[in-house]
């Protein structure tokens, strides 16, 4: 076992419940991972200038947590195997997918 092994990401999603969920199935499967998240902090472009966008509407604030769990690029086949078979999706976006993302449902909301 390396101890510099490379890191995957095998879910990066605004998904507590789920990064939970993944983090058990790996653990009983017996792969290493390690689960982390942050505050994203990358406003997306546009709509009244240095306004939030996220902040705003009838639901309140939207989430601003990323969640990720990583796993060993020599394990990612079994990692996702593992999520599989526990009858979870594991969902991998990119930063510019998760930064849109707030925007969409603010415009979709259509009030």
């Amino acid at each position: 076992m390396s101890l510099f092994a490379k890191k995957v990401p095998v879910f990066r999603k605004r998904d507590r419940e789920t990064q939970e969920k993944i983090r058990e199935a790996l653990d009983r499967a017996g792969i290493w991972n390690r689960c982390t998240h942050y505050e994203q902090e990358e406003i997306p472009v546009g709509g009244y200038s240095a306004m939030d966008p996220r902040n705003y509407g009838k639901a309140g604030r939207i989430d601003r947590e990323i969640y990720t769990v990583y796993v060993k690029e020599t394990d990612e086949e079994r990692a996702r195997s593992a999520i599989r078979n526990a009858g979870l999706t594991a969902v991998v976006k990119t930063p510019k997918e998760l930064t849109s993302e707030a925007a969409e449902k603010i415009r979709n909301r259509r009030y």
